[in-house]
């Protein structure tokens, strides 16, 4: 039985478990950082450079850009160290309604519809590790359902089941697979390094430039996603004011760590006229570096880290969620904890979603769209730091306090500014169906306060005098 079964008033809030040290607050941010775009994206960087020392600058001002993200959400998860990462900044800063739209969101787009290609694309790396099996086969005679479906389906429910028994075993799950990705890229890297099978000319060779510069930008902006993923946590974790900071910066200059030595493996993996935008770098480096076996060996490693993402997912999902339903925002049944004090019901919930979503393969259109609404919530929520501070809103007087301000949210906010441009550009109806989503959310959120579902109850804390010293 649920161990809080007042569910009458939201204010009445059932509490989470501190219970997440430093180590697995920073393996959430690695395993949510670290993707399979490492393994396409260098390609498109170096052929739109010229060179790789170009490239190697691009995805160092992508890290700055990531790090200034972190540094911004560092202080919001200080000031306010409760779980539900977005939801709770905009809620506190900007009201309840562009907390409900970030959350509502987030169900679908930030959390199962992930959690669902990516167990797709988990089965997929898998299948050449198993001898005999065709993933896409039927599951049986006459059924829509392929093999390889079901199976990702599988796994969406069985994370969910994992990160329904408790924070302890939660987190022990996320540090050994950060554990086992960081420790699978490293050795990958220095394997490759020491096969002697490269040409370090491939780092310092120029080749003239195609003058994507900005695009390459984005597309590497987009791989360093998933540094915020300690924030949805906050209410978890120990001693907030220490932990948080240093799980988000600490994870995203681990990944940036990572990142820079596989490009770096790439250049020297990869003769100059492999190169060209739309090359599966990853896969190529692997063959040219270890024969025959090295397309299972990436497999091998991509397989991993997508599990990492795909539980980190699993476990940050149902915080934002459970933060909604205590300010009577969200199914008041989603803020109901187990015993350890784990909200197993949004979880397994939102396990359920994905695995639909796995089996019937909808989903896809939903990806494309909805990144820019991400992006979008991610800029606005940067914004909101500003808010916080101009009206002292904190629910401590003991925070971090971003380096460099004001300019360092600035730099994050403008990036999010023109990565929303070159998407209406290139991408303009996904890009523009995200805000119409956005859109619907506004409005669904003031029906729902019409039909009484949502009470025009106020989240803003209040400000602290300790602020403006």
């Amino acid at each position: 039985m649920p161990e809080n079964s007042d569910e009458s008033s939201p204010t009445s809030a059932p509490t989470l478990h501190r219970a997440l040290s430093v180590y697995s607050a920073a393996a959430f941010v690695v395993t949510s950082m670290v993707g399979t775009g490492i393994f396409t994206v260098p390609a498109f960087v170096r052929t739109a450079t010229g060179s790789g020392f170009a490239a190697l600058g691009v995805w160092t001002l992508g890290a700055a850009l990531a790090l200034a993200g972190a540094f911004c959400y560092a202080e919001l998860a200080t000031r306010m160290p409760s779980a539900g990462g977005e939801y709770q900044y905009l809620s506190n800063v900007f009201g309840r309604m562009w907390g409900f739209v970030s959350g509502w969101i987030s169900f679908f787009a930030g959390f199962a519809a992930p959690i669902a290609a990516s167990s797709l694309a988990a089965v997929a790396y898998l299948a050449p590790l198993v001898p005999g099996w065709n993933p896409d086969a039927p599951l049986f005679a006459g059924a829509g359902v392929t093999q390889g479906a079901a199976v990702a389906a599988l796994l969406a429910l069985a994370m969910g089941l994992v990160h329904s028994i408790g924070v302890h075993p939660s987190g022990r799950l996320q540090t050994g697979l950060a554990i086992l990705t960081v420790g699978s890229i490293l050795i990958f890297a220095l394997a490759g390094f020491a096969s002697g099978r490269g040409d370090w000319q491939g780092v310092t060779h120029s080749a003239p430039p195609n003058g994507l510069w900005w695009a390459a930008l984005i597309q590497v902006s987009f791989a360093y996603t998933g540094w915020n993923a300690a924030a949805y946590l906050a209410g978890e974790v120990k001693d907030p004011r220490r932990t948080l900071p240093r799980a988000l910066i600490g994870g995203t200059l681990i990944v940036v760590i990572l990142y820079l030595s596989l490009n770096v493996l790439f250049f020297y993996a990869l003769p100059v006229d492999a190169w060209h935008p739309t090359v599966a770098v990853g896969q190529v480096a692997a063959q040219y570096l270890f024969g025959s076996a090295g397309a299972r060996i990436l497999s091998a490693i991509v397989t991993i880290i997508i599990l990492g993402s795909i539980s980190a997912w699993t476990a940050s999902g149902p915080r934002v969620y459970f933060a909604m339903a205590c300010d009577g925002v969200a199914p008041l049944i989603f803020r109901r904890l187990t015993r350890h004090r784990v909200p197993a019901i949004a979880t397994m919930l939102q396990a359920v979603v994905a695995a639909i979503m796995a089996l019937s393969g909808a989903f896809e259109t939903l990806l494309i769209y909805v990144g820019s609404g991400l992006l979008l919530f991610s800029g606005f929520t940067v914004v909101s730091l500003y808010f916080a501070r101009r009206r002292a809103i904190t629910q401590t007087g003991n925070f971090f306090r971003v380096p460099g301000y004001p300019f360092t949210p600035a730099i994050f906010i403008g990036m999010v500014i023109i990565s929303l441009v070159q998407s209406f550009r290139e991408e303009p109806k996904p890009t523009g169906a995200a805000f119409l989503t956005i859109i619907l959310g506004i409005a669904l959120y003031y029906a729902a306060r019409g039909l009484g579902w949502i009470t025009a109850h106020t989240q803003t804390l209040p400000p602290r005098a300790e602020e403006h010293s």
